[in-house]
């Protein structure tokens, strides 16, 4: 080994961050003492056999093994590209530690790719960042008492719905629903016990929808549902569908009968997104000057 060499290898085994460097045919080659301390396996353990046989086994966030399809270092030898993305890998004593990894290839003298070199470091605080986010992200989306979309989730979802309208023309509908005489139900029984018809009524709703169909909590006992493709005929299915199951079905342990009111639209050419939210709620409002329990399609 070369002075130069010699150093170099001190360099690397001093840095902080996890190292190590194959051969073109992944065969490592190097392994820091970062990396040690990271996965538990020394360089013994590691160096002169292929990557794709060791023992870290990289995966993804879905437990895919990456060594044969998606392998930052087989991409990066064979497209001479650098590559930065998250993976699991092993740890000697089982489990599974999420690494942020960096590939480059390393070049010979007369520039072919001879290798490259991975560093790698523990991702963990910044997975559980993410988590959170997306948890904090989820919670700021999702009505709190039904956990279906709150009102604001609910108009993004329309926003794009009317967009692929105009853009595709694909259809969609809008059903607007709201339990018949719940202000006299939370007087006779308490809030409480309205909390629970409301996410007695999203069960059921969920159950006779489509898992393309988006419910949303609009305010109060006020729900909407956005169908995409779905036409008069096919919305008015639906829609008397969520009639006969709500009023049908015995509700808890209530001694009265549960029903709601329905309106329902399917968007018009060269409409605006504010109409069809005018439409829908004139044909709830319709429905409920009628005596309640029943559907009105406006248009």
């Amino acid at each position: 080994m070369t002075l130069d060499s010699v150093y170099y290898k001190q360099v690397l085994d001093n840095l902080s961050e996890a190292v190590y460097c194959v051969d073109n045919e992944r065969r490592i080659l190097y392994w820091n003492k970062a990396a040690e301390q990271l996965t538990g396996y020394s360089s013994a353990d590691v160096v002169g056999i292929l990557c794709k046989d060791g023992p870290l086994q990289h995966v993804d966030s879905e437990n895919n093994l990456l060594c044969d399809k998606g392998c930052p270092l087989k991409v990066c030898i064979e497209e001479k590209t650098s590559q930065e993305t998250l993976v699991f890998v092993a740890h000697k004593d089982g489990r599974r530690i999420p690494v942020t990894v960096k590939t480059n290839a390393v070049y010979g003298l007369n520039g072919e790719v001879t290798g490259a070199i991975e560093t790698f470091s523990d991702a963990s605080e910044l997975l559980h960042i993410k988590e959170v986010n997306n948890e904090l992200r989820q919670q700021t989306h999702l009505d709190h008492l039904t956990g279906i979309p709150n009102k604001q989730a609910f108009m993004d979802a329309m926003d794009r719905e009317w967009f692929r309208f105009n853009r595709y023309n694909t259809p969609f509908s809008v059903l607007a629903l709201d339990v018949d005489f719940f202000r006299q139900l939370n007087e006779a029984y308490g809030r409480a016990m309205g909390d629970k018809v409301l996410q007695w009524l999203v069960t059921r709703l969920r159950a006779s929808l489509r898992r393309a169909d988006i419910l949303g909590r609009i305010e109060g006992d006020k729900f909407m549902v956005l169908l995409s493709f779905s036409n008069r005929k096919s919305t008015m299915k639906v829609a008397t569908m969520v009639l006969d199951m709500v009023r049908n079905e015995p509700c808890l342990d209530l001694p009265i009968a549960m029903t709601v009111s329905v309106g329902a639209v399917t968007v018009e050419e060269n409409e605006s997104l504010e109409n069809v939210i005018d439409r829908v709620d004139k044909a709830l409002a319709r429905s409920k000057e009628m005596g309640r329990n029943q559907v009105t399609f406006w248009g």
